[in-house]
């Protein structure tokens, strides 16, 4: 890969006929949802509400290729905040063998002394915040003491509550030690219900996340600022209860700052009656949907009331997708751009781009170069303005033990898992271990049901045309009439693998 001060500089596209030139230094808004599908967005055709995100379309650019280069949450969003790969994260490199395929999972930590988006945007003068969802965080390291909370405590009690903001202020600074962002404010350390809070408290609440967004802008609207905002919808469990529950309800305890900052928990509710949503799991999409766009909306406006918006570049993707989760069957998945000063409005592009394209992109818009820390992805700013050529032909993917490439035209998947798993695989039990190469127990399903959607999911090779089977239902790697198109992609990924830190197969041996 080369430095990112080099493919910068060779990037870096002219304006169009538009003339538009970037003002220096723009403000930057990274909107990064969890478990975001195209069905769960109106401009991508969703049967849902999501005015603010749409008009963001309408304003910007649609992406219909975005592929995270990962399917879970915690990897996908080290790549964002990185540019690099899961493979590169540095707790792998201290923990695993370079002499067999790492293990990605859950585990795509940002320990101290990994370079983050934020380290490199602080140093050119930036102020960087964020909120919501940090999920890349060693729990069992030993300097962070967390104290036990019980689910039914009540978080009303003045003991049960001084130890639940004690808790939150240790997530809270154990993620600003590691991140690099000086602005750390409405954390989620992880998955609600996996936080030690009381089940009273475990709830979205986008409006938390949303006022403290407000906050860091009003508080950096004189200075240029980076802020990397992670909701935590619609991953689930469903809004439907949060939004029934107490408004107050936050990780660190109740809290009432936010209440005013986007319309009320009532008004969702209010809303999906007018539009007729009256099955549960309908309205529990919708809801979702229509609350984290609120959030958007609230954002865009506070912009626009500051005079910042046209200068500030608005990025918002998903983590990935939930039908193709902890696969390589993943994506395509939502991403919307918008820069006012920079692009010309109501574009739809088609060419390949991955979560890893963020931070260069980021750089890029900023007049940011680097040359001496690892970037694997490359800025899609010229394709904001309609620029295609020389666009890349391949992306790459890795999650568990499957690694993958995806061309306009196919999708090549491999899975290939270590020696002590290898040796139990004898040529007629192979749907017997999981993608994660755990032994499947009788009756017990795949995880997220993948072997069900995915007929190729115990299939050591995978191959799919893109263009007749996008749901990647017809595996071809066996087919004859798609020799030639299976030995390209194998060494298509072949020259990703090459270039990572850990063996996989035969396509990379250390």
């Amino acid at each position: 890969m080369i430095a990112i001060g080099i493919f910068i500089s060779q990037l870096r596209c002219t304006p169009t006929e538009t003339n538009i030139e970037p003002d220096p230094k723009p403000n930057v808004i990274v909107i990064f949802t969890d478990d975001h599908n195209f069905n769960q967005t109106g401009c991508y055709g969703g049967n849902v509400s999501t005015p603010n995100m749409d008009k963001l379309a309408a304003e910007g650019v649609r992406f219909t290729r975005y592929y995270p280069c990962t399917s879970l949450c915690s990897p996908s969003r080290y790549s964002v905040l990185t540019g690099r790969y899961p493979s590169r994260c540095l707790s792998f490199q201290q923990e695993s063998s370079p002499n067999e395929p790492v293990f990605i999972r859950w585990n795509s930590d940002i320990l101290k002394g990994e370079t983050t988006i934020a380290h490199l945007m602080k140093e050119q003068g930036y102020a960087t915040g964020f909120t919501g969802k940090w999920h890349n965080w060693d729990w069992s390291t030993k300097d962070v003491v967390l104290r036990h909370v019980a689910d039914r405590d009540d978080p009303e009690n003045p003991v049960v509550n001084s130890v639940i903001e004690k808790n939150y202020q240790v997530i809270r600074e154990q993620v600003k030690k590691t991140s690099g962002f000086d602005f750390v404010e409405a954390v989620y350390g992880t998955n609600f219900n996996w936080l030690p809070i009381t089940e009273k408290l475990m709830n979205h609440n986008q409006h938390w996340i949303t006022y403290h967004s407000l906050k860091f802008i009003e508080q950096n609207k004189d200075k240029p600022f980076f802020l990397y905002l992670a909701t935590t919808l619609p991953h689930a469990p469903g809004p439907l209860q949060s939004l029934r529950g107490d408004p107050r309800a936050t990780p660190a305890g109740y809290q009432t700052e936010h209440l005013n900052c986007q319309p009320s928990y009532e008004s969702i509710l209010k809303r999906a009656g007018e539009a007729g949503i009256t099955d549960e799991r309908e309205l529990s999409e919708w809801a979702a949907m229509c609350w984290l766009d609120d959030g958007v909306g609230a954002i865009t406006q506070k912009l626009d009331e500051l005079g910042l918006r046209e200068n500030t570049l608005i990025i918002l993707a998903s983590d990935n997708d939930t039908p193709g989760k902890m696969t390589c069957n993943n994506g395509p998945i939502p991403m919307i751009v918008n820069w006012k000063n920079y692009m010309k409005g109501g574009q739809v592009c088609d060419e390949l781009v991955s979560n890893v394209d963020v931070v260069p992109t980021v750089l890029d818009a900023a007049g940011i170069e680097k040359s001496d820390v690892k970037i694997d992805g490359i800025s899609f700013l010229p394709l904001l303005q309609g620029a295609n050529d020389d666009w890349r032909k391949s992306l790459y993917l890795e999650v568990t033990y499957t690694r993958g490439v995806v061309t306009k035209n196919y999708k090549y998947i491999a899975t290939r898992f270590p020696g002590e798993i290898q040796e139990q695989l004898n040529g007629t039990n192979l749907k017997d271990f999981t993608q994660e190469g755990v032994r499947i127990q009788p009756g017990s399903p795949v995880r997220y049901n993948s072997a069900k959607k995915y007929p190729g999911y115990f299939d050591a090779e995978q191959l799919y045309d893109l263009h007749s089977d996008s749901l990647e239902q017809h595996n071809l790697a066996k087919n004859p009439d798609y020799e030639k198109p299976l030995e390209e992609m194998k060494q298509e990924l072949k020259s990703y693998c090459e270039d990572m830190p850990f063996a996989f197969g035969e396509f990379k041996s250390n």
